[in-house]
């Protein structure tokens, strides 16, 4: 014990009734226990005159009970915890402040507060499993307490939260692809035409307006009335202004949509508004209920997490009971297993079965959307055709992690439906729905049921959804006058058989009024043949009409990541055809790709070849093909333009986000996303990034070595989070910055000292001294002024580099006066 501290312990000594004999140790093993002595010893001071003033306050508070405040060593369930105040009553009773007693996790015991100058102290006696061990000599208090005494642990797996995205500014977008087809037959002679897509954006702060035409048969110069059948035209497709709400998980459409559908309902495209939940504004959010476990720990432990065996997960557990949620889970039936192995090595295992699945919603989580608007009629084949008025809404409620309720209404004109269902995670465990509607219309009343299971377990799943209608029953998707189907049955199985291999049969089955039933059988057959190559076979059977058989049998294998080969027979109706391809697809960036295809079957002999180009400002495809006397070939072109902040760049076709690069003028420099390179910068410096994910997190960065030495670059990686079919500008940090290799010497002449410090005068980077008293020096001008620092010792220097020095020139040596060995 250091002087000092035996001092401060002796003149305090009598505030406590008895001697405190403080020795303090160092946390834990990889500090100096010397130097947690001297931290100790220059607070015992101020320490010991607070506790000698608190213990005579106490005394005068309560007399009877001669409370002392001691400093103890404290470790509770063997972790150390430091220097701590403890108040000692004279029968021994041990109290710890409510500060220290939440920082130690421990709960408040129900025994009442001592209160004392403010603060409240605790009985530690009153906690569960308490046990002490004090040791005068040394000052130190073991505590240990049953794990019922900590709060609770809580770790949630998955994102800690939700990106946030970067509000765009203004800006604009373009895509477009054109199909130019031309084939000659010996029978029919040659035809040509180019058809195409279109599609025009512009976005702001305040939302995104879309919209999208296909043109079709542009090169025709027909004029109406001629006898042409295909004339030029361009019909608008969708034209949609979106507002993204991520906070909220909300979006808010108006124009042409699809609505949502729900249990029993049909999607359909209308043109109108829509505001509603849109859990795609925050990727990360998991909408369906995951299995948790806990149990207790008495000491420090660590966990192994494994989901169906596989290890997920290792971590820390401090003492107390813990819970884990939110487990990385696959849908179906699994076991969750932890493996928790204490300080001493003593080892307990936690299994917990779970089912999961995307049918239900976490407790309290709640889906909505309301529509209205009309209903979009001809799409694809007229502009503006909108028919009958709809409002329609759908609502989605987890109720509980295994229960989730719905509830879905329509209102037309003459026509309204409404229903219920929920999805239920039954002991069995499987997954059953069920649901039930009414409709109102001209045709009277009518009504729909519908029932659904479903069941994954290891590799098994199985799957049968049946539906039922009344005659009179109509919904939103059903034309006027139409009646709907009496019944929609679905089955499908699927399971491993043998080594690689699983096999999976499906039934499909409707009964019509008025038309024809459909049933159709299908089955297949997958087996893996080493890491990349599969082998698939397949069977299809039409029960109604008709019937139809069809057998197939593909081989696939893949020779790199873009390079593969396709080989597969068909026997259809007594027709056989058997195609062999091979192919390369186009590369993340620039880059080549090509396809070739020989074939023979009902029609003949059948041979294809194509190539593919692509750049940071298109994508090309030539495809050529002969099939007996007919020869056929396709030329297509597709792009985008991109419009933020003023900047145009052509770029390729631009996805669902996109990011304008900015490595201020250098060229050629690789951008990767995701690890791989998607653009090179132009003679500015700038490239389009065309594809990113919107609301996530997408880690953008340069490589700096592809970057010339004097660039000095202060961040590598920038992460993009773009709204929906948004852009934005992210500029990396890089500007040229001259670096040179000085050589430093003292008055005498020896080199300057090892370890010295070099600094630019107004710069805070520091660069150190080496060998020989040579320092490499960045982020210099033509002239600067120099500073370098030794054992407290400066002297200051410049330095003149020429304009012909080269990228890395030596320089000096230079004098600094004033600093000596």
């Amino acid at each position: 014990m250091s002087l000092g501290l035996l001092a401060a312990c002796t003149v305090f000594a009598p505030a406590f009734g008895a001697p405190l004999a403080l020795e303090f140790y160092a946390p834990s093993p990889v500090e100096p226990e010397a130097r947690v002595r001297s931290e100790v010893d220059g607070d015992s001071a101020r320490a010991g005159r607070r506790v000698a003033a608190e213990s005579a306050l106490m005394r005068a508070q309560a007399p009877e009970a001669r409370a002392q405040l001691v400093l103890y060593a404290v470790r509770v369930n063997r972790q150390d915890l430091g220097v701590i105040v403890i108040l000692r009553l004279e029968d021994g009773s041990l109290y710890a402040r409510r500060a220290d007693l939440e920082s130690w996790r421990l709960r408040l015991p129900d025994s009442p507060a001592l209160v004392h100058a403010g603060e409240e102290y605790f009985l530690l006696n009153a906690l569960p499993g308490y046990q002490v061990r004090a040791d005068a000599a040394r000052q130190t208090l073991d505590l240990d307490f049953s794990a019922q005494a900590f709060a609770p642990t809580l770790i949630g797996f998955g994102p800690l939260g939700p990106a946030v995205p970067t509000q765009p500014g203004w800006g604009g977008f373009a895509n477009y692809d054109f199909f130019g087809t031309r084939t000659a037959s010996a029978q029919t002679g040659s035809t040509s035409r180019i058809d195409g897509l279109l599609e025009l954006g512009m976005f702001s702060p305040r939302g995104v307006l879309v919209s999208n035409a296909l043109a079709q048969n542009v090169s025709d110069t027909a004029v109406p009335g001629d006898g042409n059948e295909t004339r030029r035209r361009l019909v608008r497709l969708e034209t949609t202004w979106t507002r993204d709400l991520p906070n909220e998980a909300k979006s808010l459409q108006l124009g042409d949509t699809i609505g949502k559908s729900g249990i029993w309902g049909r999607p359909v495209r209308y043109g109108g508004l829509r505001w509603g939940t849109n859990f795609a504004t925050q990727p990360g959010f998991v909408t369906l209920p995951l299995p948790a476990i806990g149990g207790e720990a008495a000491l420090p432990s660590t966990t192994e997490l494994y989901i169906d065996g596989i290890l997920r997960q290792r971590g820390a557990l401090p003492p107390g009971p813990f819970q884990l949620s939110n487990l990385p889970a696959v849908t179906g039936q699994g076991e969750a297993r932890l493996v928790v192995r204490d300080i001493l090595g003593r080892e307990q295992v936690i299994t917990q079965p779970y089912y999961a699945s995307s049918l239900l919603l976490k407790e309290g989580l709640r889906d909505d959307s309301y529509e209205i608007g009309f209903v979009r009629d001809n799409f694809g084949l007229r502009d503006n055709d909108y028919g009958r008025f709809v409002g329609a809404t759908t609502l989605r409620q987890g109720l509980t992690d295994r229960i989730t309720a719905e509830f879905r209404g329509e209102v037309l004109r003459n026509q309204q439906t409404a229903g219920v269902g929920a999805s239920i995670i039954t002991p069995l465990p499987l997954v059953l729905t069920a649901a039930g509607a009414l409709s109102q219309s001209e045709a009277g009343a009518g009504g729909l049921g519908f029932l659904a299971v479903e069941r994954q377990a290891r590799g098994v799943g199985y799957g049968v959804r049946s539906q039922w209608t009344s005659a009179p029953f109509t919904q939103l998707g059903i034309q006027p006058g139409q009646a709907a189907p009496r019944q929609l049955l679905s089955a499908s199985l699927g399971f491993p058989l043998g080594p690689g291999g699983s096999l999976g049969m499906s039934y499909v089955r409707q009964l019509n009024r008025g038309q024809a039933d459909n049933e159709i059988a299908a089955s297949s057959y997958s087996l893996r043949l080493g890491k990349t190559t599969s082998l698939n076979f397949s069977a299809t059977t039409t029960l109604s009409g008709d019937r139809a058989r069809s057998l197939g049998i593909t081989l696939v294998s893949a020779f790199t990541d873009r390079i593969s080969a396709v080989a597969s027979h068909t026997t259809q109706s007594g027709a056989n055809q058997t195609l062999l391809q091979l192919q390369q697809n186009l590369p993340p960036g620039s880059g080549f790709g090509y396809r070739l295809l020989a074939g023979n079957g009902a029609s003949g002999e059948r041979k294809e070849a194509g190539l593919s180009l692509q750049t940071d400002t298109g994508a090309y495809t030539l495809d050529a093909g002969e099939t007996l006397s007919t020869t056929s070939y396709r030329l297509s072109a597709g792009g985008g333009v991109a419009l933020v902040e003023g900047r145009t760049m052509l770029s390729r076709r631009i996805g669902d986000a996109f990011a304008i690069v900015e490595v201020p003028e250098y060229a050629d420099v690789g951008v990767y996303v995701s690890n791989q390179v998607v653009a090179r910068t132009d003679k500015q410096g700038v490239a389009l990034v065309p594809r990113l994910l919107p609301y996530q997190n997408n880690p953008v960065r340069v490589d700096p070595t592809e970057l010339p030495l004097d660039a000095q670059i202060d961040a590598t990686q920038v992460n993009a989070v773009p709204y929906f079919r948004s852009g934005l500008v992210l500029k990396f940090p890089v500007k040229h910055s001259a670096g040179a290799l000085l050589v430093l010497a003292l008055d005498d002449g020896a080199p300057m000292p090892l370890g010295t410090v070099v600094t630019l005068t107004g710069e805070k980077e520091e660069f150190p001294v080496a060998e020989r008293g040579e320092v490499y020096v960045t982020g210099l001008a033509a002239v600067n002024r120099l500073q370098a620092t030794w054992r407290g010792q400066t002297c200051a220097f410049s330095v003149e580099v020429p304009p012909d020095a080269g990228p890395v020139p030596r320089l000096g040596p230079f004098k600094c006066s004033g600093v000596k060995r």
